[in-house]
C-alpha cells in the first residue's frame, strides 16, 4: 500500500535515510544549544533575567492599559448624562426625544421637588438650608444611561441640541483623565520596554559572540568537513530563542502575580465596578511575550553569528 502511494506521489517517497538524517540534525542542534547555555553560565542567566524584566514591564503595561480601558468603558456606562430642563419645557416630550437617540439605554425623569428633597437629605448632616432658601432653585432633569460609553460625548452633544434642554452634566473630565493616564502608561511602558529590549539584544549578542569565539576551532573543523554556515549557525539561533523563552517563562509568573495584585487594587479604587481577574487575558499576553522574547533572542543570535563566524574562520 505504501509502495503504491509512493508511485503515485510526485517525486516519489522521501527516503527513510533522509528522515533519519533530519532528526539527527535536530537532535544535534538541540544538544548544542542546551550545552552552550550551560557553558555560558552567568551570561545566560543575565540574558534570561534582563529579558524577564523587559517583558514583564511590557506585559504589565499591556495589562494595565487593558484594565484602564475596561474601567473607562464600565464607568462610562455607569456615569449618567444629566440633562437639566428649562422651566417651560415639557419633560415627557424631551424624554421621548431622548429615548429615540441610538445610544440611549434608559431615561429617568427627576422632578425639581425630588431633586430638592434628595439634596436636603444629602446635606442634612452638614448644614440646614431652611433659613437660607424659601424657594426651590433646582430644575427638572432627565438622567440618561448610555449603551456604549465610547459614544458618550456624541450622545451628550445630541441631547444638548434638543429644545427644552438648558444644560447637561456628565463625568467627561473623569473619562478624559482616565484616557490620558491610559495613554501615558502605554507610551511609558513601550519606551521603557524598548530600552530594555535593546539592552537585552546587546547582552544576547555578547553571549553568542563569546560562545562562537570559544568554539572557533570546532567551527573551523566543521567547515573543513563540509558543514554549511546555516548548519553551524542553527544551534546559536536556537540558543537565543531558548534564552528568550526562558525569560518569558519568568514573565508569566510575574504577570499572574501582577494580575492578582492589580485586580485587588482596582477593586479598592473603584468599588462600584465589578472587576474579575481575567487569567485568559494573562495567557494571551504571555503567548505574545514568549513570541517577542524568542524573536529578540533569535535576532540577537543572528546578528552575532553572521559577524563572528566569519571572524572565527578568518583566524
Amino acid at each position: 500500500m505504501v509502495a503504491s502511494w509512493c508511485k503515485t506521489r510526485p517525486g516519489g517517497c522521501i527516503p527513510l535515510e533522509s528522515i533519519k538524517q533530519f532528526f539527527r540534525i535536530c537532535e544535534f542542534v538541540a544538544q548544542e544549544a542546551l550545552s552552550s547555555i550551560g557553558r555560558s553560565g552567568f551570561m545566560s542567566w543575565l540574558v534570561v533575567m534582563t529579558m524577564a524584566v523587559s517583558l514583564s514591564i511590557l506585559g504589565g503595561a499591556w495589562l494595565m492599559v487593558q484594565d484602564l480601558t475596561d474601567i473607562s468603558l464600565q464607568m462610562g456606562g455607569r456615569v449618567p448624562i444629566v440633562a437639566f430642563l428649562n422651566d417651560d419645557a415639557d419633560p415627557k416630550g424631551v424624554e421621548a426625544e431622548i429615548q429615540q437617540l441610538p445610544n440611549v439605554a434608559q431615561v429617568d425623569y427627576i422632578s425639581k421637588d425630588q431633586a430638592w428633597s434628595q439634596m436636603q437629605m444629602d446635606m442634612k448632616t452638614k448644614m440646614t438650608m431652611d433659613n437660607l432658601l424659601t424657594t426651590n432653585p433646582l430644575p427638572n432633569s432627565l438622567r440618561v444611561q448610555v449603551k456604549d460609553s465610547t459614544q458618550t460625548d456624541d450622545t451628550a452633544a445630541s441631547i444638548q441640541k434638543l429644545q427644552g434642554v438648558e444644560d447637561i452634566s456628565y463625568g467627561k473630565d473623569l473619562l478624559q483623565k482616565l484616557a490620558q493616564f491610559t495613554a501615558f502608561i502605554r507610551t511609558g511602558g513601550l519606551a521603557i520596554s524598548g530600552l530594555l529590549g535593546l539592552a537585552t539584544l546587546a547582552v544576547i549578542m555578547n553571549t553568542i559572540r563569546l560562545a562562537v569565539m570559544s568554539r572557533r576551532r570546532e567551527i573551523e573543523i566543521m567547515h573543513l568537513v563540509g558543514a554549511s554556515n546555516s548548519f553551524i549557525a542553527w544551534p546559536f539561533l536556537l540558543e537565543g530563542m531558548l534564552l528568550g523563552f526562558f525569560g518569558a517563562l519568568l514573565t508569566g509568573g510575574v504577570l499572574v502575580g501582577w494580575r492578582y495584585f492589580m485586580t485587588d487594587k482596582w477593586q479598592q479604587l473603584f468599588p462600584f465596578i465589578q472587576i474579575q481577574p481575567d487569567y485568559f487575558t494573562v495567557a494571551q499576553i504571555f503567548i505574545a511575550m514568549a513570541a517577542v522574547g524568542m524573536v529578540i533572542g533569535a535576532l540577537g543570535s543572528m546578528l552575532s553569528v553572521r559577524k563572528h563566524i566569519r571572524l572565527a574562520m578568518a583566524d
